[in-house]
C-alpha cells in the first residue's frame, strides 16, 4: 500500500491507483501550493492527481528543467490526452507530477471487472484515444506506451490517454516508439477489449470472428492491418479512429461495474433498466461530434 504523501500545499483526498512504477493520489490544492509548485499554465484546477514514483529512481531532472520539459509538452494538449499541470519536489527529494484528475480508474481496471466490452463500448472507449494519437503524431511525437492501463476514464466515461512524457519528468526509464508502433499497440488494446486477451503473432493468431462472431468484417480488417508485422501496412491513427467509429454505433460505458465506493457517487451513468431522464451524458455528445467529423462527403 502506498503511503499517504505529505506535500506542502496539497491535501491528500484518496488513492486513485498504484501501478508498477508510480502511485496516483487525488489531492486538493491549498493556498500554499502557489509557493511550492512549479506550474505550467494558469488557473490550475483545485483538485488534481498527484503522481509519485514508487521507490528510488535513477535520476530526476532539476525542477527548472522539469518545468521546461512540462511546458514543451503543452502543444500536445488534446481533449483526450491527460493534461499535466505542474511539477514539484517532495520533502523526501522525490520529483512528483500534478495532472488533470481522472477519478474513475483505467480501461484496464474496467476490463478486469468485465472481461470484455461490446463493439459499441469499444468504439466509445478507443475512438477518442485514436483521435488523440493522431494529434500527437501530427505534432511530430509518439506516445510509445499505449496500453489499457494508460487509458483513463472520467466518471462520465470520457477516456483520455495518459503517461505522455511522464517518465521523463519523473526520472524513470521512458518508452520510445514510432507512430506505427502506437497504432499497433492501440489495435492490441482494441483486441483485448473485444476478446479479453492480447493478440498473438500472425502465425498463431486465432481468427477474431471465431472468438467474437458479432464483430463486423470492417473491424476485423482494420485490426488485422493495424497489427501487421509490416509497419508500412498499418493505417494512420486518424484512419484508425474513423474506421473504428464506423464499425458500430457507440454505446455508453457502464462504469458501475468496477469503480470503488468512493468514486461511485461521482458516476452519473446508470444501468439501462434503471436510467432516468437527466442531462445529456458525455457519450451522447461524443456521438454527435464524431458524426460531424466522419460525415461522408
Amino acid at each position: 500500500m502506498a503511503s499517504t504523501p505529505r506535500v506542502p500545499g496539497l491535501e491528500p483526498l484518496r488513492l486513485l491507483g498504484v501501478g508498477g512504477r508510480s502511485a496516483v493520489w487525488l489531492v486538493r490544492r491549498t493556498p500554499a501550493a502557489e509557493h511550492t509548485i512549479s506550474w505550467a499554465g494558469s488557473a490550475p484546477p483545485s483538485t488534481l492527481a498527484l503522481k509519485l514514483p514508487l521507490g528510488a529512481v535513477r535520476s530526476t531532472p532539476a525542477l527548472r528543467a522539469a518545468r521546461e520539459e512540462l511546458e514543451a509538452m503543452l502543444p500536445l494538449a488534446h481533449e483526450h490526452v491527460v493534461r499535466p499541470w505542474g511539477v514539484l519536489r517532495t520533502p523526501e527529494g522525490t520529483a512528483a507530477l500534478l495532472l488533470e484528475p481522472y477519478t474513475a480508474g483505467s480501461l484496464a481496471q474496467l476490463l478486469r471487472a468485465t472481461g470484455t466490452l461490446s463493439v459499441g463500448e469499444t468504439v466509445t472507449a478507443l475512438t477518442p484515444v485514436a483521435q488523440a494519437l493522431a494529434h500527437v503524431h501530427a505534432c511530430g511525437a509518439a506516445h510509445g506506451d499505449v496500453t489499457a492501463a494508460n487509458v483513463l476514464l472520467t466518471p462520465e466515461g470520457r477516456p483520455a490517454l495518459a503517461d505522455l512524457g511522464d517518465a521523463v519528468l519523473l526520472g524513470m526509464d521512458s518508452a520510445h516508439g514510432s507512430s506505427q508502433q502506437d497504432v499497433a499497440a492501440l489495435a492490441a488494446v482494441t483486441w483485448r477489449c473485444l476478446t479479453g486477451r492480447e493478440p498473438e503473432e500472425v502465425s498463431l493468431r486465432v481468427p477474431l470472428q471465431s472468438l467474437r462472431p458479432d464483430i463486423p468484417d470492417q473491424l476485423v480488417e482494420l485490426l488485422e492491418s493495424a497489427l501487421s508485422p509490416h509497419a508500412g501496412e498499418r493505417p494512420l491513427a486518424g484512419e484508425f479512429a474513423s474506421e473504428l467509429y464506423c464499425a458500430a454505433e457507440p454505446e455508453p460505458l457502464n462504469l458501475l461495474r468496477h469503480v470503488d465506493d468512493e468514486a461511485l457517487a461521482e458516476v452519473p451513468t446508470c444501468l439501462p433498466a434503471t436510467r432516468k431522464p437527466g442531462p445529456q451524458r458525455w457519450w451522447t455528445g461524443l456521438l454527435a461530434r464524431l458524426r460531424g467529423a466522419y460525415r461522408p462527403s
